[in-house]
Order: structure tokens, then C-alpha cells, then sequence
């Protein structure tokens, strides 16, 4: 059985920047036999009773969170946190990757994977970087929410064996506050390991020196009518173009 898993992040309003993600990480892959990649769906979780937060959206259209109040983006921002909890559903071991689904990968996949180690719990891209209080939106007009710790959940490399990890459950997802999850509060500091920065390659905040490995479009990418013409637009429309009518069928069909 595969002991690398990856999941993307599912939001309806943009699932086919989801989609883009995925056929990226496959076109880059040379050997994807020991490899899962699969969509992180909220209705599924909610479907599996792993995910029962409740939310509201506004009039102009932004999430807010019952628990706190506070707004959010996008249909996995909580559910990323369960990547863990559904490993554990389906008895999968070994390490696995949540990825936000506005990112494309432009290599093969294993060279994350084979950054992976045992001593942390969970690693990601160690972002020092808040967004300048003039970006108050992003994307489609949604609330741009400052904090530590900003982007570091947006690419999780988790080890689902280490105790932090088991600890993070479907309980702890739904009941912890937006900050106690994206500021990883539930793991120490010193387990939290670090991954090369051009692996979360973010236009505008990596520095351009870097060359991304994998391009996250946080700001908003070209789908959206607004950035059509972003930084590495033509990365991602490359993409698109290449991309067979068949797999986004199929993709929007599981």
C-alpha cells in the first residue's frame, strides 16, 4: 500500500483551480503507483460525520465561522486539519501531503516527499509574512485575515504516526478555534519542521530568486477574471490548455 498520500483542496467556486492541481502533480510524476491524490471534499466529510463545524455566509458572500466569528476563504480552510483523521479512516499509513487547491506543482512530487522527516510532526514552508493591511481582499473579494503563522497550513507535509498528529481528530477540528489550528497550536513548536520555501512558491512574498517548485496563486490566480494576467499566469493556463477534457470530467464526476 502507498505510504504517500495527497489531498487538495476542494472549494466549489474554485474547482477548477482543484483540478489544474491535481493534473500537475500527475503530469510531473514519473511513477505515480505509490502515490494517492485525492480531492478533500467538505460535503464528503460531512456526509462521513468528520466534519459538522458550522459556518454562515454574508451577504456579499464571505464565510463567516460560528465558533468565533471570525471570516474565512475558502470550503477546506478548516477541513485541511482532518487530512490526518481520514488517513486514519482509511488505514493509511506513512506521510501525508494537504495542499491548498490554488497551487500547481511544476516537479515530480516524490522530491517533496522525500524531504520528509520522521523527528517532526508536520512540515511546511515557515512563512514570515503578513499580508500589508491595504490587501484587506483577496481572490474573488474575500476578507484577507492577518496572523502568525500566516500561509503555513496552505502545504502540510503530515506524519501520521508521530502524537501530535494522532491527536489532531475530527473532535479537535471541529471544536478548536480557527487560530488554535492555523497558528499550530496543537503541535510544539520544536515539531514543526521546516520545507524549502520555493516548495510553497508564493509571487509577490518568495523572493523571485527562488525557483518554484510548486506556485500557490494565495492572492488570486488566473480563473479569476481579475488575475488573468498575475505573475505566472502562463504557468497555470499552461496548465489548463494541456489539460484533457476527460480528466475534468472525471474529476468533477468523483
Amino acid at each position: 500500500m502507498s505510504n504517500r498520500h495527497i489531498f487538495i483542496g476542494w472549494d466549489n467556486r474554485e474547482a477548477i483551480g482543484a483540478i489544474v492541481c491535481k493534473y500537475s502533480i500527475l503530469y510531473n510524476t514519473h511513477n505515480d503507483n505509490d502515490l494517492s491524490v485525492n480531492f478533500l471534499n467538505q460535503r464528503d466529510l460531512r456526509n462521513q460525520k468528520l466534519y459538522y463545524r458550522k459556518s454562515f455566509l454574508n451577504a456579499s458572500g464571505q464565510y463567516f465561522d460560528s465558533l468565533d466569528n471570525k471570516p474565512f476563504s475558502t470550503e477546506f480552510s478548516f477541513t485541511r486539519f482532518l487530512v490526518p483523521e481520514v488517513c486514519r479512516h482509511q488505514n493509511l499509513e506513512g506521510w501525508a501531503l494537504f495542499l491548498d487547491g490554488d497551487i500547481v506543482v511544476n516537479t515530480d512530487i516524490h522530491n517533496l516527499f522525500d524531504l520528509a522527516d520522521d523527528k517532526y510532526a508536520v512540515m511546511c514552508v515557515k512563512f514570515n509574512w503578513l499580508p500589508d493591511k491595504s490587501e484587506r481582499y483577496k481572490m474573488d473579494g474575500v476578507i484577507q485575515t492577518r496572523y502568525n503563522k500566516k500561509l503555513w497550513s496552505s502545504l502540510m507535509l503530515f506524519n501520521l504516526s508521530h502524537p501530535s498528529v494522532q491527536k489532531l481528530d475530527h473532535i479537535t477540528v471541529n471544536q478548536s478555534t480557527g487560530s488554535h489550528l492555523h497558528k499550530f497550536k496543537w503541535v510544539a513548536d520544536r515539531d514543526i519542521g521546516p520545507l524549502p520555501e520555493e516548495w510553497n512558491f508564493v509571487p509577490g512574498v518568495t523572493p523571485d530568486h527562488t525557483p518554484p517548485m510548486a506556485i500557490h496563486y494565495t492572492k488570486g490566480g488566473p480563473w479569476f477574471e481579475e488575475y488573468r494576467d498575475c505573475d505566472y499566469s502562463e504557468v497555470w493556463i499552461d496548465y489548463l490548455n494541456s489539460l484533457p477534457k476527460t480528466f475534468i470530467v472525471n474529476s468533477l464526476l468523483s
